[in-house]
C-alpha cells in the first residue's frame, strides 16, 4: 500500500529533482491528465479547463499547454499534480515517480490504456499501426499503412490522427514513433462494449486465417478439458505471463510482420454444482 500526501497547491513544488522526466514518462502523464480532465467533464458538462487548473493550482494557459504537449513538465510538477489527483501506484511508476517499484515483484512495464482512450481506438488496426512502427521500412503514410494492413486509406489516416492526438504516437521529424514500448488494455472490470468490439474483430481475423494462411504461417489449436473453476484466477495469471513471455521471444530479432496472439478460455457446459442445488 502506498500513501500519498498532497503538497500545498500554491506552488508547483518545494522540492528539487536531480533527474528529468523522460519523454515516455511525460507522455504517459499527459495522456493520464487528459483522461482525468475528460472524466470530470463527463460528470459535469459545465466543468471547465479554468476550474481544473484552479484545482491543480495552475493557470489555465499552462495547463492547456501541458495537455496539448506543447509545454514541458518537470518531475516535481508531475509529483504534485499526481498527488492532488490521487494517482495509483501503477500510474506513479509510469510517470517515473516511484522508480524503486519499477522492478519490484508485481510491477509492470506495460502502460495501462485507460477506458476512455481505449474506446477511441478499439478497432483492431490501431494496435497494428502502433506495432508497424517497429517494422523495418515503416512509413508513416496512410496509403502505405493501408496496403500493409488491408484497410482503407481513410481508416489509416483517421487512426493515425487519433493515435497522435491521444499521445500514443509521437512525431519525430517526418516519421512517427510509438510513445511507450508496451501497452495493455486488460481490465479487472466488466468487459466494456469497446473490449467486446475488439475481441469480435480479432476472432473474425482468426477465422479468416484458418482459410487463407499457410500452415507454416499460423498455429491455431485448442484444448477441451474438465476443470476445477477455483483455479481460474491462477490460470488467468499464467496466461498473462505466457503472452508476455511469448511476445518477448517473438519480438527479439528482425521485425518484419505484424501478428496477433489470441487465447480463448471459456465454458462449454453449465456448472454441475449449480445444477445440483435444489
Amino acid at each position: 500500500m502506498v500513501t500519498v500526501s498532497t503538497p500545498p497547491k500554491n506552488e508547483l513544488s518545494r522540492k528539487t529533482s536531480a533527474r528529468r522526466a523522460t519523454t515516455e514518462e511525460r507522455d504517459c502523464f499527459k495522456v493520464w491528465l487528459q483522461s482525468e480532465f475528460a472524466n470530470r467533464c463527463k460528470k459535469n458538462n459545465r466543468y471547465s479547463l479554468r476550474a481544473f487548473a484552479k484545482y491543480l493550482g495552475l493557470d489555465a494557459s499552462s495547463l492547456s499547454q501541458i495537455l496539448a504537449g506543447t509545454r514541458g513538465v518537470s518531475l516535481n510538477a508531475i509529483e504534485r499534480i499526481s498527488a492532488s489527483l490521487a494517482a495509483t501506484p501503477r500510474d506513479r511508476v509510469n510517470f517515473g515517480l516511484d522508480r524503486s517499484l519499477k522492478n519490484a515483484p508485481g510491477a509492470t512495464e506495460f502502460y495501462q490504456v485507460n477506458i476512455d482512450t481505449f474506446t477511441a481506438i478499439s478497432d483492431w488496426y490501431h494496435y497494428a499501426i502502433l506495432e508497424l512502427t517497429f517494422v523495418d521500412g515503416f512509413k508513416s503514410e496512410p496509403r502505405w499503412i493501408a496496403r500493409k494492413l488491408s484497410i482503407t486509406v481513410e481508416e489509416a489516416r483517421g487512426a493515425l490522427e487519433r493515435l497522435v492526438r491521444l499521445g500514443l504516437l509521437l512525431r519525430e521529424g517526418t516519421s512517427l514513433v510509438k510513445a511507450s514500448r508496451f501497452h495493455t488494455n486488460q481490465s479487472a472490470q466488466d468487459t466494456s462494449a469497446a473490449h467486446r468490439q475488439l475481441q469480435r474483430q480479432l476472432v473474425d481475423k482468426a477465422l479468416l486465417a484458418i482459410d487463407h494462411c499457410q500452415p507454416t504461417e499460423k498455429d491455431i489449436t485448442s484444448m477441451t478439458m474438465a476443470i476445477d473453476v477455483s483455479n481460474l484466477d491462477r490460470a488467468r495469471k499464467l496466461i498473462q505471463k505466457f503472452r508476455r513471455d511469448l511476445c518477448s521471444l517473438l519480438e527479439n530479432g528482425d521485425q518484419t510482420r505484424i501478428y496477433n496472439l489470441g487465447i480463448q478460455l471459456y465454458p462449454l457446459s453449465e456448472d454441475s454444482k449449480k445444477e445440483s442445488k435444489p
